[in-house]
């Protein structure tokens, strides 16, 4: 059974004063509640004008979130902004952003490779390399950064 337009732009605004979401992400909650999908478009716009809802701020959040607790390469961060529903352009718009706060990707190269560091210590052969190798290759860092973050390593290694 359909409910209220007031009731949905009163079900969005709840949603948002407990966290952020995107467009996508509201929409699908409004609509999981049985909402009419012309009173969610309303709603949406409703919170959108009054500055309630965001992509790029939701964007921006959750990818500064998400790199802290896990650093990772821009084409990881990407995906997960549009699974998340943020346009392909937005998603770009966000990661510059936040990437170029942090020092680009390869600052955030940077933070990974000190926390396996600190986590694993210092590679002692050509084995521990490619373990860390494979780690930042896995967490979708470029292939050439993460050749060149061990570069002084591996040539330690292979003389």
């Amino acid at each position: 059974m359909a409910r209220p337009q007031n009731s949905v732009t009163a079900d969005a605004l709840a949603m948002l004063t407990r966290r952020d979401y995107s467009r996508a992400g509201i929409r699908a909650k409004l609509r999981a509640k049985h909402h009419l999908s012309d009173d969610i478009d309303e709603a949406i716009n409703k919170c959108i004008k009054w500055g309630y809802l965001d992509d790029q701020r939701f964007g921006r959040s959750r990818l500064e979130s998400r790199l802290q607790r896990r650093p990772a390469g821009r084409s990881d961060a990407l995906r997960d902004l549009q699974r998340q529903g943020l346009t392909e352009t937005t998603s770009k718009v966000v990661a510059d952003v936040v990437f170029e706060q942090l020092g680009g990707e390869r600052g955030v190269l940077d933070d990974a490779f000190d926390r396996w560091v600190a986590r694993q210590g210092k590679p002692e052969n050509l084995a521990a390399t490619k373990r860390c190798f494979d780690h930042l290759i896995r967490r979708s860092f470029p292939r050439y950064l993460v050749l060149e973050k061990l570069s002084l390593w591996l040539e330690d290694f292979t003389g």
